[in-house]
């Protein structure tokens, strides 16, 4: 019998507002650089959208796939600008400082690690982050062991429980999640540097980048669900996903509304 998971569900929610919080500071960014945006999506949308509207000449989207969120602005690949008007360049992304465009890209990060830190200093107090982040690093080097075979699954189970005593499960699982959305953040941005199509990047170069595109996916969307999964029945897991997703939706699609009530009320 599946019950609904209150932790899952604040989990998810909280995971989402910290992608609201780095779409919004992005979007309050571009609107001070005077970055035209051309696409905001709350959610992905492979084939189709929930809903879609056109405000001023921007798109607004709320898609279906929750897991993430995304902002386009105008000329973010070189190739685009080839089709923008010239009246327009000077609001193209491209035409911005390194600086800013450098700025804008790290927004996402920044955001995640600030979440980081908070979530470290509700574990054991403003006054002891060093110690709350030695034990987290501490733990997750166990995990890593034990998801390759390198340490008893038991030892896992008892520092799990160790580290729960007197602990915020919800900062825990989100301290994590957020740790290992970096890692495979960073782990992305070598994938995108080295999966670009130029002939004058020798082979030999672009082996180690073909390596960690091969890593990362095995990581993503095997090995740590996999393993994380393994320590829980079936309906719990299924229980827990779905109030997780649940989570994710309702912070996303309140998201959503508050960016078409905002842009409407500025109209």
């Amino acid at each position: 019998m599946l019950h609904f998971s209150h932790n899952a569900f604040y989990l998810g929610a909280l995971i989402f507002l910290a992608i609201s919080l780095s779409n919004f500071i992005y979007v309050w960014l571009c609107k001070i650089w005077k970055v035209k945006i051309t696409e905001f999506s709350i959610f992905l949308n492979p084939g189709f959208s929930i809903l879609k509207r056109n405000i001023n000449s921007t798109i607004y989207q709320l898609g279906w796939l929750p897991i993430g969120a995304y902002i386009k602005p105008l000329g973010m690949l070189k190739e685009d600008l080839g089709s923008i008007a010239i009246e327009e360049l000077p609001f193209s992304f491209l035409n911005k400082s390194r600086t800013k465009q450098l700025f804008l890209g790290l927004i996402p990060s920044v955001v995640w690690l600030l979440a980081l830190l908070l979530s470290l200093c509700t574990l054991k107090g403003p006054g002891n982050i060093l110690q709350a982040t030695a034990e987290m690093l501490s733990y997750i080097l166990v995990a890593i062991k034990t998801m390759f075979g390198l340490s008893a699954a038991n030892e896992l189970v008892m520092r799990t429980t160790n580290m729960l005593i007197d602990k915020n499960i919800i900062s825990f699982a989100l301290t994590l999640l957020i740790s290992i959305f970096l890692v495979l953040t960073s782990l992305s941005k070598i994938m995108s540097i080295y999966s670009r199509d130029e002939k004058n990047i020798n082979w030999l170069i672009k082996l180690p980048g073909f390596i960690v595109i091969i890593l990362g996916v095995y990581l993503t969307f095997w090995k740590i669900p996999s393993f994380v999964f393994s320590f829980f029945s079936f309906n719990q897991n299924v229980s827990y996903i779905l109030s997780f997703i649940l989570g994710l939706y309702l912070i996303g699609s309140l998201a959503f509304i508050l960016t078409i009530i905002l842009v409407k009320l500025k109209n």
